[in-house]
């Protein structure tokens, strides 16, 4: 069972309303779906930790849990005034309302749009494909603001007719639409198979692209049947269309649309241009596919927590990925994901909900973790649009971004971004290059510089905040908590000294540099 000292007073609250509801026998309505992720989760872990006879590390204070949640949800840290709001909170329940806040927000849509763009079409991180990540962002952020089902989204995706799109300028004038997938594949049959198996279902068949390989549970045959399922019916001798095929490679074999798991399909007496599509959207979002919640899952959980229940994430169809008791864990929660109707809202909320959501990371005198028990939480890096956008948030600014996609502030953005481009921001180490960027790079420079940052402004222009509450409203504006005693004692003498030689405004300006410089601004932890 869960330490029930780790656990919210409203967690109790509905833990006990449950037993007492299982006692009687109730008829009452079941409890939310967040509620059953979270004790599913909290039950499986404090079985595994107990087993493993491991302690998982402390909860962490709410500062940082605020600043842990804002980074994970909406991608930038807390305002200072959200910060204060939280902090002075007295409410029991705060955590979980603040979650629920966050997660139905736009910024969380936009966010979690980059997140899904970034597993289903990773090659638009490129330059040359850059716009038309934007795009694809915008039609993920506008039907995850809808609350469109998850399996929704990838059936729309993946039927979208394409005469649609053959014209397509991205000029705004164009609905949004998820074409940029097939723009970014350059409409390449082999391209969209392997993005479409590795991105919806976690399922690796690149390799089997050329040769069957050795080591592989797939072979070549199978990776071109799939993506026959792309290509464009063809036309039989008296003109009637046929299943799609398409002829391999270096080869004189033709070979025609199969599922890669040899389920048969149904096909149609009016073969269309997207009926190859359609059938392989419905086969590839069914509740019984093995992999397609779980890979939704798998690649959510690692987005929290630093890596996935099962790894590597595009390689789901590992037999060394599927024992133990995380894969028996992500069954589990792909399951009530998938019978939720594929609520990515609620599976967000459940996740966050948890004890191990609420976990410090460990400390430097502790053994290290066993990573793979979900003991304690990483410490992350952030990525290039977290920093870009916390950077923005913490000199009083909004995020630039604009509806059509083409300002100069997100043209910005992306450039800041790409020098902190990794494939999992699982590590919070820095290259230098990238250390350089934030001490000294263009968009630190102008945020240091009093007259652009409104935080600085605000701090050194009240007249009624003695020096001690300047400092404290800095650092709820960038590191989302109040200094220590010893922190505010050193920062208070250097404001004394630093303002002989020049304005407060320089001075305040001097700290905001530093901490935005620290490793804690720059990780999630």
């Amino acid at each position: 069972m869960p330490d029930h000292r780790f656990l919210q007073p409203w967690q109790m609250r509905l833990a006990c309303g449950l037993f007492l509801c299982w006692l009687a026998g109730s008829v009452a309505a079941e409890p939310s779906t967040a509620v059953e992720y979270a004790a599913l989760v909290d039950a499986a872990l404090a079985a595994a930790w107990s087993e493993a006879g491991v302690d998982p590390s402390r909860a962490v204070d709410d500062a940082t849990f605020l600043r842990r949640a804002s980074l994970d949800l909406v991608g930038r840290v807390p305002t200072a005034a959200e910060a204060r709001r939280f902090l002075d909170d007295s409410d029991p329940d705060k955590r979980v309302k603040a979650v629920d806040l966050l997660i139905t927000s736009g910024a969380h849509a936009r966010n979690m749009a980059t997140l899904w763009r970034r597993s289903w079409m990773p090659q638009a991180d490129t330059a040359e494909f850059s716009r038309i990540s934007v795009d694809f962002e915008r039609w993920i952020a506008v039907r995850l603001q809808e609350q469109t089902p998850y399996d929704e989204i990838v059936r729309e995706l993946l039927t979208i007719p394409l005469e649609l799109g053959d014209q397509a300028s991205f000029s705004g004038n164009i609905a949004v639409s998820p074409v940029g997938f097939y723009v970014a594949s350059e409409g390449r049959v082999e391209n969209l198979a392997a993005n479409a198996t590795r991105g919806f279902l976690g399922v690796n068949l690149d390799c089997a692209q050329c040769h069957d390989h050795p080591h592989s549970r797939w072979t070549r045959d199978q990776f071109w049947k799939m993506a026959a399922f792309f290509a464009d019916p063809q036309q039989a001798a008296k003109g009637l269309p046929i299943r799609p095929a398409v002829l391999i490679p270096d080869t004189d074999r033709e070979v025609s649309a199969e599922l890669v798991d040899g389920t048969p399909l149904q096909w149609p007496s009016d073969i269309e241009p997207t009926t190859g599509r359609r059938l392989l959207a419905a086969w590839l979002t069914a509740p019984t596919n093995p992999f397609f919640a779980r890979n939704a899952v798998n690649r959510v959980w690692a987005h929290l927590f630093g890596r996935g229940l099962v790894e590597p994430l595009d390689d789901l169809s590992s037999a060394a990925s599927n024992t133990g008791f995380q894969a028996d864990l992500l069954a589990a929660v792909a399951d009530r994901f998938a019978r939720s109707g594929y609520d990515l809202a609620a599976l967000m909320r459940g996740l966050a909900s948890t004890r191990l959501y609420q976990l410090a990371p460990p400390d430097e005198a502790d053994p290290p973790a066993d990573r793979a028990l979900f003991s304690s939480m990483p410490m992350r890096g952030l990525t290039g649009e977290q920093l870009y956008d916390s950077l923005r948030t913490a000199a009083g600014l909004p995020p630039e971004r604009d509806d059509t996609g083409r300002g100069r502030g997100l043209d910005d953005r992306k450039r800041f971004a790409s020098q902190f481009r990794v494939q999992r921001p699982g590590s919070a180490e820095r290259s230098i290059t990238q250390a350089l960027a934030i001490m000294n790079g263009p968009l630190t420079a102008n945020l240091a510089d009093p007259d652009n940052n409104a935080t600085i402004a605000a701090v050194a222009g009240s007249p009624f905040l003695e020096p001690d509450a300047r400092i404290e409203a800095l650092f709820l504006a960038v590191l989302g908590r109040k200094p220590t005693a010893d922190q505010a004692s050193a920062l208070l003498e250097f404001v004394s000294s630093r303002t002989a030689d020049t304005t407060p405004a320089h001075a305040y300006a001097d700290i905001f540099w530093a901490l935005v410089n620290s490793s804690e601004f720059n990780t999630n932890h």
